[in-house]
């Protein structure tokens, strides 16, 4: 007994020790485990705040670090008078947001500047001008607003101008961005979004009304505009088509373009323009007036088996069924004269393919693609999204060449990714070759 009473006593104090131990990383941790510098920003924003009161326009925080901050909060009052969101901010720049159609952007700068600011802006082309004019000298606007205070060098205000464009809303790229910077790598594209008002930190603030909802928009937001300059030179080596026929055929794609797109986009099923579709948008900003057809890319993943009586419903007809879910799944509809192709992709290693099927044989092909993302862009004044980057699945499918129009395409063979990919057994023709 008593033997057993020291060894009881040995691991109690065993215990005490490792609690120790703890206690002491947990007070004092290692340099290793140090925590990055915060940066109070309250003073800071306060001081905005007040200049900005005297503009009348809304001026909104977007910086993603305070609104994760905001959404943790359960109770936005200060009810316990603590500093919770504005004074540990890990980055050296905080980001507002402001709409460029509802402030007058220069009167902005010359108020901060008068309060003691250092104010600086960028320039950017205005999009919209190369929609509205296109040839003409594009139109410059502010894009960017960088204000330092004077009191706080080391900190940065940095003002996000959105600007309506084409039913959304548009943010420009910043050349040099910083890692500071959360805005600005990319240029940007947002559904129209509303703001509200709460108090946090003892401040009154704006946010964007859904704090979730935008968030999720910012890492959904990457814009890609079309090169204008590489499709100016396109037209001038190879003209446009402007005969009745051509213009009839893109007034009609631009159709099925639009009630595709308003289908899926219901479903919410994301989608991407591919084949001669992303060619046209990519190379001539533009359709393609001989391609005959709209071919848009779906991730097999996003498939909803609600697609063919959603597109029948909108008066598109079904006209084919190739493959299974499971593989080399496409499917074609009709509008008249022109018909929209939906090419689900798989995930197969460090590439993604989409297969083709040939009616008359059952064999089956396949379509090889370098993974991508997903970019917003414009095409024919419709926001649609794009592969990014663009160009490498564009040299994957039509090679090196690509700036070269070429009328007579084979599906099966002018590929330069395409890859042969087994036969259908006959017992499965039934379900894999469904033609209408």
């Amino acid at each position: 007994m008593r033997r057993w009473q020291i060894v009881k006593c040995l691991g109690l104090i065993c215990v005490i020790f490792l609690l120790f131990q703890f206690f002491l990383w947990f007070q004092f941790p290692s340099k290793g485990d140090k925590d990055p510098p915060t940066y109070n920003v309250k003073r800071l924003v306060k001081k905005v705040l007040r200049v900005w009161d005297d503009l009348e326009d809304t001026v909104f925080v977007i910086e993603p670090e305070i609104l994760y901050k905001i959404l943790e909060q359960e109770n936005y009052s200060d009810n316990e008078g603590r500093c919770a969101v504005f004074c540990h901010l890990t980055r050296k720049a905080i980001s507002f947001g402001v709409f460029g159609h509802k402030v007058a952007i220069p009167l902005v700068l010359s108020k901060f500047r008068q309060s003691g600011f250092a104010a600086v802006d960028a320039k950017e082309d205005n999009p919209d001008s190369h929609l509205k004019n296109p040839g003409s000298s594009p139109q410059q606007i502010i894009t960017h607003m960088f204000l330092q205070d004077m009191e706080q060098p080391e900190l940065t205000v940095h003002v996000v101008v959105f600007y309506p464009l084409s039913g959304f809303l548009w943010t420009s790229q910043i050349q040099m961005p910083t890692s500071d910077l959360s805005f600005g790598a990319t240029a940007g594209a947002y559904d129209i979004f509303e703001t509200r008002s709460i108090t946090i930190d003892g401040l009154s603030i704006s946010v964007p009304k859904s704090i979730r909802n935008f968030l999720h928009m910012k890492q959904d937001s990457h814009f890609l505009e079309c090169n204008n300059e590489r499709a100016k030179m396109f037209y001038t080596q190879y003209p446009k088509d402007n005969t009745e026929e051509a213009q009839r055929f893109q007034r009609k794609a631009r159709q099925l373009l639009v009630k595709g797109k308003e289908v899926l986009d219901k479903l919410g099923v994301r989608f991407w323009l591919s084949s001669g579709t992303c060619l046209g948008w990519f190379r001539q900003c533009d359709i393609i007036s001989y391609s005959k057809d709209v071919d848009f890319g779906i991730w097999i993943k996003d498939h909803k088996p609600e697609i063919i009586d959603a597109m029948e419903r909108a008066g598109l007809p079904l006209k084919h069924v190739f493959g299974k879910v499971s593989d080399s799944y496409e499917l074609s509809f009709k509008a008249g004269e022109v018909k929209l192709d939906l090419f689900f992709f798989y995930e197969e290693g460090d590439t993604m393919w989409n297969g083709g099927t040939d009616a008359s044989s059952g064999e089956k092909l396949k379509y090889v693609f370098p993974k991508f993302d997903l970019c917003w862009t414009l095409l024919l004044d419709i926001r649609v999204r794009v592969p990014c980057p663009t160009q490498p699945y564009i040299e994957a499918n039509y090679g090196k060449q690509w700036d070269v129009p070429v009328k007579s395409w084979d599906w099966k063979t002018s590929a330069f990714n395409v890859r042969p990919n087994g036969v259908w057994p006959k017992s499965e023709w039934k379900e894999v070759i469904q033609v209408y």
